[in-house]
């Protein structure tokens, strides 16, 4: 019994929780320095949204294993058996790639955030019969799409978020 386990890459869920600490650092900053009065509902509301993304990045988990899919996220888990995976498929908007499972119930998706995404395909591809995987798998195999948009995106937040904190203290 091998399983083999993926979560979010730690590049992104560094960046993006020290943006939602420099966030509750702006927020009480500007409950203390009411300059502008809806600063603070604002910052809350932006706050509130980074700190999901933070939780739902530091929940996220996908097991690969010999019985199926175990795919946890941040308020529910979701159990696939491989016996009821009927296709493998990718969808690729750009840089992000979605891995498409198809069930007899719906159909699943997981993202190229997950670390070592291309490992994650290819767990996927070991346990499924080959009839139900598309060309386009194989190709997502072979030529693995690097997405840093996102933790760049994060990184530049937590610039203008120290800046913007510099300046009110100043």
């Amino acid at each position: 019994m091998s399983s083999s386990t993926y979560k979010t890459r730690p590049g992104f869920f560094l960046p993006i929780f020290l943006d939602s600490l420099l966030l509750l650092v702006l927020l009480i900053t500007s409950v203390f320095n009411r300059v502008f009065p809806a600063e603070p509902v604002i910052l809350f509301l932006i706050f509130a949204l980074t700190l999901c993304i933070v939780f739902g990045s530091a929940r996220r988990k996908t097991t690969i294993g010999d019985e199926g899919i175990r795919i946890r996220k941040l308020f529910r888990v979701k159990q696939l058996r491989w016996e009821d995976i009927t296709n493998v498929d990718v969808m690729a908007l750009h840089k992000k790639v979605y891995l498409l499972l198809t069930t007899t119930r719906g159909f699943h998706t997981l993202a190229n955030s997950h670390g070592d995404f291309t490992s994650l395909v290819k767990d996927v591809v070991r346990y499924v019969d080959q009839e139900k995987v598309e060309e386009g798998v194989q190709t997502v195999i072979d030529h693995p799409v690097k997405r840093i948009s996102d933790i760049v995106s994060a990184w530049v937040a937590f610039i203008i978020l120290l800046g913007a904190i510099v300046l009110k203290i100043i």
